[in-house]
């Protein structure tokens, strides 16, 4: 290829892209099913089966559906008194959405470097970032890969900091 097609070389993609989402009859029967039973908030049959369903997939004894992960960032954070003039510790390589729950609740996301190969909080980095302000640490589960749990939750404990995790990117891993 000596020109990107942008530049009139020829296209890799000659198709259109395909729609997003993608869904099938029984995705469309299922919010048919929904909208005629009326009850669109968290509230319906099919929250709870997905809440019992996700529990059971994940060997929890609870599981809550939330809007999304944003605010079930900030609502842990404002669970632990997280506020104006406190940091929590966020990884810089992740979806906004993790600095953005620290925002909301007033608090400075300190942003701490990651591993090159697991692209997760790095632990020495993590420990050297932590000050008098430190209210929490917010590790996220890049990509399927789980953070160093056995490391992390020790020193946060040394320092009576709470772990907030963000599994958005790791659903059962």
């Amino acid at each position: 290829m000596s020109k990107l097609a942008l530049y009139g070389g020829s296209p890799v993609c000659t198709e259109p892209w395909p729609r997003w989402p993608q869904w099938s009859d029984s995705e469309r029967a299922a919010l048919q099913q929904v909208l005629e039973a009326g009850v669109w908030g968290g509230y319906g049959a099919e929250v709870t089966a997905f809440e019992q369903a996700f529990a059971r997939r994940l060997q929890a004894t609870h599981c809550i559906a939330a809007v999304n992960g944003t605010m079930t960032l900030e609502a842990a954070l404002r669970a632990l008194d997280v506020g104006p003039d406190d940091e929590v510790i966020v990884p810089p390589y992740t979806f906004i959405a993790t600095a953005n729950a620290v925002r909301l609740v007033g608090a400075t996301p300190v942003f701490v470097d990651i591993e090159p190969d697991t692209f997760n909080l790095d632990i020495d980095a993590t420990a050297a970032a932590i000050t008098s302000r430190t209210r929490a640490i917010i590790p996220v589960h890049f990509a399927g890969l789980p953070v160093d749990l056995d490391a992390l939750l020790p020193l946060a404990a040394r320092h009576g900091i709470p772990v907030v995790e963000d599994a958005a990117h790791a659903h059962g891993s």
